[in-house]
C-alpha cells in the first residue's frame, strides 16, 4: 500500500451546495420541484445585483439538459456563477461561535456584589423580587488592517476583542485565552439575549448597536497602538529634525555665497546686483518648499479599516442590584462570568471604562474619581462630567456650586454661594473682588544645641537675666501665628496616571484600604484644573485652574503640586506609588512619567491663552 492513499484527499467543490447556498443567505427561498431541477424566489435587490429575474429555475446536471427549456443550466464558468462569486470575495469574512464548556448553577450574587463593590458614598442593596438569570452575552472580536503612514508605509492586521454588553474593551489575557475555545454549534439556545448596558446602544445584536460600537473598538486600538506610535512620532520628528537643520545648512551655504558676492558689486552695477537679489528671492523661495516637502513626508498618519468580525456567544449569570444613598438610587447588573468564576467589574457612566473606586454621583451615573465634576462648596454634591451643566460658579469667589445651591440674586440677576450672596453686586455693580493671600509658609527652626559648659557656673543674676530674655522671647514667639498642622496624616499616596487622556489622580490613603483623600489634575482648555475631595470642608485648592507651564517643564509642574500634597498630609516620598492606566491594564512605575498627551504644545499653548483671559476677565 502507498502512503499516498494515507493523505487526505482535498473535499470536492460542489457547485449546487456553493450556489444555492448563497442564495438562500441572502434571503432566497430554493425548493427542488424535480431531480436535478431547482426554483428560487429571490429578493428583487438580490435579482437586480445579479442580473436575473426574481424567479428562477436552475439546473446543475453536467449532462445533456432535460427537457425544461427555462432552466438555467450552471457551470463554473457561467456569468451568473462569476458574479456570485465576485460578491462572495468582496464580503468580509464574518462568523458566529460558541463558548459552551460552562457551568451555570451560581447563586448568592448578591453578598458577591456587596463584598466586591464599594462605594464611598453608596451601598449596594438586593431589588424585590429579582433573582439570577440566566442570558446569552456576546464578544466582538474585531479585526482591523492598520496603515501607519510617515516616511513609509507599515500595514498589519490588529485584533480588538469587544464586550458587546458592557462597551468596552477586553484586554485581560487570561479571558482572550479562555475565550480561544468554542464550538460551532450552541448548547444554550433557549436562553434569552442580555441587553447592551451602555450608553448609545440598541438592542442585543442590532444594526444601531454594531454601528455604535465601532467607534468605541476604533478608540480601543489607538489606545492599544499609543505607546507605538509615540515612540514612532518621536524618531519621525527627530529624523525631520536633522532634515530640516541639512537643508538649512545647504541653503544657508548658498544665500551666503550670494551675499558675498553682491558685496564685492559696486553699487553702479545695478543689473547684477538685481540679479543677485533675485537669484536671493529664488533660492529662500526653494528653501521654504524643500522644509515644506519634509515635513509632508514625515508626517504621520493611522488609517483603520475593518475587515471581518467574529461573534463569540457565552451565557452568563445576572442579578439586577440597586446601588443608592439617602439621596440617589441607581440600578444597575451584577454579571458573574462562568468562564472566568469572576463577577465583571462595574463601568464607569462617563468614560464607558470598567474599574474600581467608582463614585455615585447626585445625577444617577457611576463615575470614577477622574470623570467627577468639581464638587459643589455649599451642598457636597458630586457630580459626573455627564451631568456636569448641574455645576456653575460663584460670582465672587468663582468656586463650584451646584444648581440647587446657586442663590440668584434679584437686582444684578448673578448667581453666589451662601457665603457670598450680598456681594454680587457690591464694587460698583460688579461683583466684589475677594483679597487672596498667599498661604503661609512655616518659618524655619533650627535645631537645639546643648546649652555650653560655661552656662551651668553662671551667677545667678546671669541665670535671672537669662530667664527674663526667655520669657520675652517666649511671648513674642506665642504672638505669632503658628504654621498651619495638616487635619489628617496619610500613610501612603497612590498616584494614578491615565493614559488616554491628561487626568493624574492621587490617593492618600488613611489605611491600606481606607481613602483620606483624592485629589485630580487634568489639563482643559481653561488650565490645570485640581479637584479634591478630602477630609476639609470644604478643601482650599479644589476648583482653581493653574496655567500650564511650557511642555518641557510640564512633568515639574505636576510633581511639584503633587510634593504639595504629599507635605500637605506627612507623606513622605518613599511612600509614594506611581501607576499607569489604560482601560482596565495597569503598571507600576518608579517615578512620575506623564504621557504625550501633557505635552502637546498646542493643547498647552491654547490652555495657557485661555488662563490669561480669564485672568484679565476677572481682574
Amino acid at each position: 500500500m502507498s502512503t499516498t492513499m494515507h493523505e487526505p484527499q482535498p473535499e470536492r467543490f460542489d457547485l449546487a451546495r456553493f450556489v444555492l447556498g448563497f442564495l438562500e443567505q441572502e434571503g432566497g427561498v430554493v425548493a427542488p420541484p424535480a431531480f436535478g431541477i431547482y426554483e428560487a424566489l429571490l429578493p428583487e435587490d438580490l435579482a437586480a445585483d445579479l442580473g436575473i429575474d426574481d424567479f428562477v429555475r436552475l439546473n446543475f446536471s453536467a449532462e445533456n439538459p432535460p427537457a425544461d427549456a427555462d432552466a438555467v443550466r450552471l457551470s463554473v464558468n457561467h456569468p451568473l456563477v462569476e458574479t456570485i462569486a465576485e460578491q462572495v470575495t468582496t464580503q468580509p469574512a464574518n462568523a458566529m461561535v460558541y463558548v459552551n464548556h460552562v457551568r451555570l448553577e451560581k447563586r448568592g450574587l448578591l453578598d458577591l456584589a456587596r463584598k466586591q463593590f464599594t462605594f464611598p458614598n453608596a451601598r449596594v442593596d438586593g431589588l424585590p423580587n429579582r433573582e439570577e438569570a440566566r442570558e446569552l452575552h456576546h464578544y466582538l472580536q474585531m479585526n482591523f488592517k492598520v496603515a501607519i503612514i510617515s516616511e513609509e508605509k507599515q500595514e498589519e492586521l490588529t485584533t480588538v476583542m469587544m464586550d458587546l454588553q458592557a462597551g468596552h474593551a477586553v484586554s485581560d489575557p487570561d479571558l482572550l485565552h479562555q475565550l480561544e475555545i468554542y464550538a460551532p454549534e450552541p448548547s444554550f439556545e433557549s436562553l434569552p439575549l442580555a441587553q447592551p448596558r451602555w450608553r448609545g446602544a440598541g438592542s442585543a445584536l442590532s444594526a444601531e448597536t454594531l454601528q455604535a460600537i465601532l467607534p468605541r473598538a476604533e478608540n480601543a486600538l489607538r489606545a492599544k497602538l499609543a505607546d507605538r506610535l509615540t515612540a514612532l512620532s518621536a524618531r519621525i520628528q527627530h529624523n525631520l529634525a536633522l532634515d530640516l537643520a541639512r537643508i538649512e545648512e545647504y541653503y544657508d551655504d548658498l544665500a551666503n555665497d550670494l551675499r558675498r558676492r553682491r558685496t564685492r558689486l559696486a553699487e553702479t552695477e545695478v543689473e547684477r546686483n538685481q540679479s543677485l537679489d533675485d537669484k536671493l528671492a529664488v533660492l529662500e523661495a526653494e528653501r521654504r518648499a524643500k522644509a515644506g516637502d519634509v515635513r509632508g513626508r514625515y508626517s504621520l498618519r493611522v488609517d483603520m479599516e475593518l475587515v471581518n468580525a467574529l461573534l463569540i456567544v457565552q451565557p452568563k449569570v445576572t442579578l439586577p442590584v440597586s446601588i443608592g444613598n439617602r439621596a440617589t438610587t441607581i440600578e444597575r447588573t451584577v454579571v458573574w462570568d462562568p468562564l472566568m468564576h469572576r463577577l465583571e467589574p462595574l463601568v464607569c457612566d462617563a468614560c464607558g471604562q470598567p474599574g474600581a473606586g467608582l463614585t455615585l454621583c447626585s445625577g444617577g451615573h457611576l463615575a470614577h474619581s477622574g470623570c467627577l465634576a468639581p464638587q459643589c462648596i455649599d451642598c457636597k454634591r458630586a457630580y459626573c462630567h455627564l451631568c456636569s451643566a448641574q455645576i456653575e460658579e460663584c460670582a465672587v469667589c468663582h468656586q463650584p456650586l451646584c444648581r440647587q445651591s446657586l442663590i440668584t440674586c434679584p437686582t444684578c440677576k448673578r448667581g453666589t454661594c451662601r457665603e457670598h450672596q450680598t456681594l454680587c453686586h457690591a464694587a460698583d455693580g460688579a461683583p466684589a473682588t475677594l483679597a487672596s493671600e498667599a498661604p503661609p509658609t512655616p518659618p524655619k527652626t533650627a535645631e537645639k544645641s546643648p546649652p555650653p559648659a560655661s552656662a551651668a557656673a553662671a551667677p545667678s543674676a546671669d541665670k535671672g537675666r537669662s530667664s527674663a530674655a526667655k520669657g520675652a522671647a517666649a511671648k513674642s514667639s506665642t504672638a505669632k501665628k503658628p504654621p498651619p498642622t495638616p487635619t489628617a496624616k496619610g500613610v501612603r499616596i497612590h498616584i494614578e496616571i491615565h493614559e488616554t487622556e491628561p487626568v493624574v489622580v492621587a490617593f492618600v490613603m488613611r489605611s491600606t484600604n481606607r481613602v483620606w483623600a483624592t485629589r485630580s489634575f487634568e489639563l482643559t482648555p481653561k488650565g490645570i484644573l485640581v479637584t479634591c475631595t478630602c477630609e476639609k470642608q470644604p478643601c482650599p485648592a479644589t476648583g482653581y485652574y493653574h496655567r500650564p507651564h511650557p511642555a518641557a517643564a510640564i512633568d515639574n509642574q505636576i510633581e511639584t503640586m503633587l510634593k504639595d500634597l504629599q507635605r500637605e498630609y506627612l507623606v513622605p516620598t518613599k511612600k509614594v506609588d506611581y501607576f499607569h492606566r489604560r482601560g482596565t491594564e495597569v503598571w507600576e512605575s518608579d517615578v512620575l512619567s506623564l504621557p504625550a498627551l501633557w505635552r502637546d504644545s498646542e493643547t498647552l499653548a491654547e490652555a495657557a491663552r485661555n488662563f490669561d483671559k480669564m485672568a484679565r476677565s476677572r481682574s
